[in-house]
């Protein structure tokens, strides 16, 4: 990818990070749920999850993301904060991608204890000739069902530990109107996915001033053309208690139907750092 497509596009990249990042890790919770509570996985959806290469699935585009954003030192040492951000960021990208190959060891286990696993449990029981010569291999289930739990908890233990990081690096996308609008409009997969660090991933990107996500978000809404859900939006966040002025002012603008309200607000007006890309 060319070095001004990245940063044509880093808003939007970064954005498609976080959303498919929580996805990926929601979808290993619930398999690990499974596991505890059937003692399987579903093969069919962890194979959904990597997908395959002319039909990646979201484990597999979340890859391709982070090595977008993090393997490209010019661009991550010009659209970030410099070499702070750049070296959280190569650590995402380790553990997105240590991630996503240990899930591709757990589609292999899984298609293992779903297909070959039961087949050798039909073979042994057509007679008894069967079964004695079976018996050798049936602990082989078995070993295959244990290394689906370690892979799951490796798995979990690495985006657990990318979510650290990434609420260390996130403060460089304060100003991304097009991630505030996610947050806002999907807040509760983010809550379920980050659990209790949600409060220190928006405090990060909107240190004290929590509101302001709503107001970006109406921002990139209204970038979009769409008015309506801008407006919906900052009533949703009105009601909630969570309305800043500058949200304010802009809802009283889109219904008095004032042209040019879209422009982020000054942020020197709110004591939150950082410019929008």
């Amino acid at each position: 990818m060319s070095n001004y497509r990245l940063a044509s596009n880093h808003e939007f990249f970064v954005r498609d990070l976080l959303r498919d990042y929580c996805a990926v890790y929601l979808a290993v919770v619930e398999q690990q749920v499974r596991c505890r509570r059937d003692g399987n996985i579903s093969y069919t959806q962890v194979r959904t999850l990597i997908g395959e290469s002319m039909s990646k699935g979201v484990f597999w585009r979340l890859k391709d993301t982070a090595h977008y954003l993090y393997r490209n030192e010019e661009s991550s040492a010009a659209d970030s904060t410099g070499a702070h951000y750049a070296s959280i960021g190569r650590l995402i990208d380790w553990c997105i991608g240590y991630a996503f190959h240990e899930c591709c060891k757990l589609r292999e286990d899984a298609f293992q204890g779903q297909h070959y696993a039961t087949r050798l449990i039909q073979l042994s029981s057509e007679d008894p000739l069967a079964q004695r010569l079976a018996a050798p291999l049936m602990s082989l289930s078995g070993q295959t069902a244990e290394s689906v739990k370690r892979e799951i908890t490796r798995i979990l233990h690495v985006l657990r530990a990318g979510m650290l990081l990434l609420i260390r690096y996130l403060p460089s996308a304060a100003e991304n109107c097009s991630l505030a609008r996610w947050l806002a409009t999907d807040e509760d997969r983010v809550r379920k996915a980050f659990q209790n660090l949600y409060p220190a991933l928006i405090k990060a990107l909107y240190r004290d001033t929590p509101e302001r996500m709503y107001t970006l978000a109406a921002v990139d809404f209204l970038e979009c053309g769409r008015s309506e859900e801008a407006l919906n939006l900052l009533s949703h966040a009105d009601e909630l208690g969570r309305l800043d002025e500058d949200g304010r002012r802009m809802e009283q603008a889109i219904r008095a139907g004032i042209p040019g309200v879209s422009a982020v607000p000054d942020m020197s007006q709110t004591g939150v750092a950082g410019s929008r890309p």
